[in-house]
């Protein structure tokens, strides 16, 4: 289920389970976990949906990229979801945002975001392996890393990633980089195949720089 499709559309959970589906696609930055959660209860507690039966991904905020808030920010996901564990648990994106007072988009007097510039890859894949080895999370994986990033992580990982979520559209397919992660045994989630007509708006009530 696309991301950026379900925070725009409000409440379609029950309808959509009764369609079956069964992969869940969230994230802290989307601002669709509470929602999520309140009804994945309603249908655990009526028996008609059991944990096993469903796939959920979250993934960790702009403003945690660094190792000692990969745990506090799962922990609000799981909170929010009213989950034991996700299914996946991805690093949203390979560049952080300094974290002030949990926003996630912290700006300058300027407007500017304030970039986190000593993000380490490494040492944040490292604090995403300890929560597989807590059971907060089953598998871990990335999104939007390029190919270098990727690697050296595989390089240095414990754990390798599980997955990558990236966009690949029927004009962009990026056919190279899928190759490349299919290598290295990482599967490739897609968003936005066929486009993403509704992202500017999405991002731009965010308050994200739209470049237009």
């Amino acid at each position: 289920m696309g991301s950026h499709q379900t925070a725009r559309w409000g409440r379609p959970w029950t309808r959509h389970w009764r369609a079956g589906y069964r992969h869940i696609d969230t994230a802290y930055a989307y601002g669709n976990q509470a929602e999520i959660g309140q009804t994945l209860k309603k249908w655990f507690d009526s028996g008609r949906l059991n944990r096993v039966e469903i796939f959920i991904v979250t993934k960790l905020p702009f403003n945690g990229n660094r190792s000692e808030s990969v745990e506090k920010y799962l922990k609000k996901s799981l909170e929010a979801l009213q989950l034991e564990y996700v299914d996946l648990y991805l690093i949203h994106h390979p560049i952080g945002h300094l974290d002030v007072n949990g926003s996630l988009f912290p700006r300058d007097k300027d407007g500017k975001v304030l970039l986190d510039m000593n993000t380490d890859h490494i040492s944040l894949w490292k604090a995403t392996e300890a929560q597989v080895d807590s059971g907060r999370a089953h598998s871990i994986g990335l999104s939007n890393f390029s190919s270098r990033q990727v690697k050296r992580i595989c390089e240095a990982a414990r754990i390798p990633p599980a997955n990558l979520q990236v966009e690949l559209l029927a004009c962009f397919q990026q056919r190279e980089l899928a190759a490349f992660y299919r290598a290295l045994g990482i599967t490739v989630c897609v968003y936005g195949p066929l486009g993403s007509p509704g992202r500017v708006d999405f991002e731009r009530k965010r308050g994200r720089d739209t470049g237009e």
